[in-house]
């Protein structure tokens, strides 16, 4: 028996090392769920008393960001008020496959203005390769080489409860290659749909914030859960229990 023990041992070592030198396929490559109690995750964070990291509502963990945007933080025709993620390389180059989720509660109703939930954009070049725009409730996911609109969510961007979004890319500049698929709230809003997702040899980086029209009324927006990784189950969280 006790040669037997050894041997079953061994082969399980063996096992053991052989996972151990296979890559591990899904990996968080970055958190900007504000779980530190700061925005450090984000480089070059905004620093403006409209900017707060706060512990209710949270989507997950014990932390989210508040941001109180108001026409004080007016940019060109816009008001902004925003937080930058540029992948590490390879993060957005030719023919790499990324997932990344973020979570948005508003307090109130967004105004019928135009509103961005977050957005991909060219480094260098700053044009906008796919957005999220809402407009009261409802929300419109846009891909924008060449502009196609991909899925129109009308009345989905309830006040009083978080929203979950989540995007597949492929980027790549060949239309033929890149590929979008889009899950909102836990159901997927977009089925893969091919599409050049890179414009030129620039870089992509993500974008989330207070960006919207001028206008005169304040609004709050809260964002959680900031994740880029490799699998979807990495971005998904478990969907909540609607309270009625």
């Amino acid at each position: 028996m006790h040669s037997h023990h050894n041997q079953v041992s061994i082969s399980l070592l063996s096992v053991t090392l052989l996972l151990l030198a296979l890559p591990v396929w899904a990996e968080v490559i970055w958190r900007g769920d504000f779980e530190t109690g700061t925005t450090e995750q984000w480089r070059g964070a905004p620093k403006t008393d409209s900017v707060k990291v706060v512990t209710e509502p949270v989507r997950a963990g014990k932390y989210a960001l508040r941001i109180d945007g108001t026409n004080a933080a007016q940019r060109g025709k816009l008001d902004r008020i925003e937080f930058q993620h540029q992948p590490t390389p390879p993060g957005t180059a030719e023919g790499t496959e990324r997932y990344f989720g973020w979570s948005v509660f508003l307090p109130q109703k967004l105004t019928d203005d135009f509103h961005s939930v977050g957005y991909f954009e060219t480094r260098n070049s700053w044009r906008q390769l796919m957005s999220f725009e809402a407009h009261g409730e409802d929300l419109v996911y846009s891909t924008r080489v060449p502009y196609a609109r991909r899925w129109t969510g009308k009345g989905k961007l309830t006040p009083g409860r978080w929203h979950d979004f989540a995007v597949h890319v492929l980027w790549s500049r060949d239309p033929a290659k890149g590929f979008v698929e889009v899950w909102f709230d836990g159901e997927q809003v977009v089925p893969r749909a091919m599409t050049a997702t890179l414009l030129d040899e620039n870089v992509a980086f993500f974008q989330i914030g207070l960006m919207r029209d001028t206008i005169e009324v304040p609004e709050t927006i809260v964002f959680d859960h900031v994740i880029e990784a490799t699998t979807l189950a990495e971005v998904m969280l478990p969907r909540l229990i609607e309270k009625d």
